[in-house]
């Protein structure tokens, strides 16, 4: 918070807004849309409130306060740390190792420092490649302006590997119909550049996602895959299983629709976007119920554990499929030759009960708060025959950190972005984490001397 509120101040200044002839603070907007875009970059939501987008409200320095704190949110700032401190040689004790391990869910205390390098070592490389694979896009783009086309490539690779969903195109669009520059170039839909730069920035917030446990076990160990842990195993088969069973749905619901239907690349993007990129490749508004509810539930449950990703994460849904699966075949599944704790599958359950009922509330708050005019203009009527389904879809898409821009963004009044903004803190820290802040028994059972008598009762 104390990042997201230097972040805030700094892009409430006057040097960081375009068009800013008398030196104003927060030229456009209020300080609450400053306080808004600064969580948003923080917990890789990737979303402003600015009516004309980021790269129109945001000069060359506010894009880069709003890329550095893409990258802290990405790493997490106690992983900088960390890092840093192992560059200078110096001994993190045993409270030092806790505190990290608590802080990135890594409880092996004498492989932390080695872990926390890895970790850089595995995003300096993929953002990297990131940079390198954006440049032909860019370089076509801004044939002669190659600083620009190097600046762009390098924040479009960081945004997409941290799955911020940030862009730098024309105003509110995102990757809607080609790529827009705000200085009139363009690549359109139909040109195969197009293709290659969403088909490099889906691997690269898939690569994000799949948790740096995933990679380290499948790069960093060299092992045949056989022999790959229960838990890259269960992440792989999920991630795989989720991104095909989503695609296929919504194809179905939107792909073979009568009116603007989706063409099966953007079903396939649009999915992948969900997991918490947050990219757009169709317009959010033209999507149908049915569609919109399939998109909920992929923003709902979002990437894995120890990555860039938001939701309730893969693993937790994996645990709970296989309990239902198990009491309904009656006997107790083991997945990969792996057995769970009843510990786990009460903290599956607790979590998603927990997390939808913050939705609901939440929900229901925005729904009280609503939208209002900004600059005398007023929500897209297209928008507001839907406006509660709207709102339905901002709280998944807030809380799974994904961050699809719907329009109603801008109209958003002070009450709905507070309520907005808490959905960004919670689904980046993670529910559990967050729960912890109130209750520190979690995961903990009391010692108790006596037990009391068991007795079953009728449910459902």
């Amino acid at each position: 918070m104390a990042v997201v509120l230097i972040g805030s101040f700094l892009l409430s200044m006057p040097f960081v807004f375009r068009n800013n002839p008398n030196n104003e603070w927060c030229h456009v907007g209020t300080y609450m849309d400053a306080f808004f875009t600064s969580l948003s970059a923080m917990s890789l939501t990737g979303i402003t409130t600015y009516p004309d987008g980021l790269v129109n409200t945001l000069n060359g320095a506010g894009q880069v306060i709003v890329l550095v704190l893409v990258q802290l949110g990405g790493l997490g700032i106690v992983t900088i740390l960390t890092f840093l401190f192992s560059i200078f040689r110096r001994k993190l004790q045993f409270k030092d190792r806790l505190m990290v391990a608590q802080a990135i869910a890594f409880n092996n205390f004498s492989e932390i420092v080695r872990f926390v390098r890895r970790l850089m070592i595995i995003t300096a490389v993929c953002e990297t490649i990131g940079f390198a694979l954006g440049l032909p896009v860019f370089l076509q783009l801004f044939p002669n302006d190659t600083p620009r086309a190097l600046a762009y490539s390098i924040f479009h690779s960081i945004s997409s590997f941290n799955n911020a969903g940030f862009d730098l195109f024309n105003s509110t669009n995102s990757l809607i119909g080609g790529l827009f520059a705000n200085t009139g170039q363009a690549i359109e839909s139909t040109n195969w550049l197009y293709y290659y730069f969403n088909i490099y920035n889906a691997i690269l917030s898939l690569l994000g996602g799949i948790s740096f446990l995933v990679i380290i076990d499948a790069v960093f160990e060299n092992r045949n895959p056989r022999r790959w842990s229960s838990f890259t195993k269960i992440i792989l088969v999920t991630t795989i299983g989720s991104i095909l069973v989503g695609s296929l749905l919504l194809f179905f619901t939107d792909g073979l629709k009568s009116e603007n239907p989706m063409s099966i690349f953007q079903v396939i993007m649009q999915i992948i976007n969900c997991r918490t990129a947050g990219y757009s490749v169709y317009s959010q508004s033209d999507l149908s119920l049915p569609g919109r509810m399939i998109c909920a539930v992929m923003m709902f449950i979002g990437g894995s554990p120890l990555s860039t990703a938001g939701g309730i994460k893969v693993t937790t849904v994996f645990i709970i499929i296989t309990s239902i699966l198990s009491y309904f075949s009656g006997k107790r599944l083991a997945p990969f030759k792996r057995t769970f704790s009843e510990m786990i599958i009460a903290k599956s359950m607790t979590t998603v009960f927990l997390v939808l009922t913050i939705i609901i509330i939440a929900f229901v708050a925005v729904g009280f708060f609503g939208v209002t005019q900004v600059n005398g203009q007023s929500v897209d009527p297209k928008l507001e025959d839907n406006l509660y389904a709207m709102y339905l879809f901002s709280v998944f898409s807030f809380f799974g950190n994904v961050g699809f821009y719907t329009g109603l963004e801008p109209f958003f009044s002070i009450g709905a972005k507070i309520v907005l903004c808490f959905l960004m803190l919670l689904g980046h820290l993670g529910p559990m984490t967050f729960f912890q802040l109130f209750q520190n028994n979690l995961d903990k059972k009391a010692s108790v001397h006596y037990s009391f008598v068991e007795e079953d009762f009728l449910i459902g």
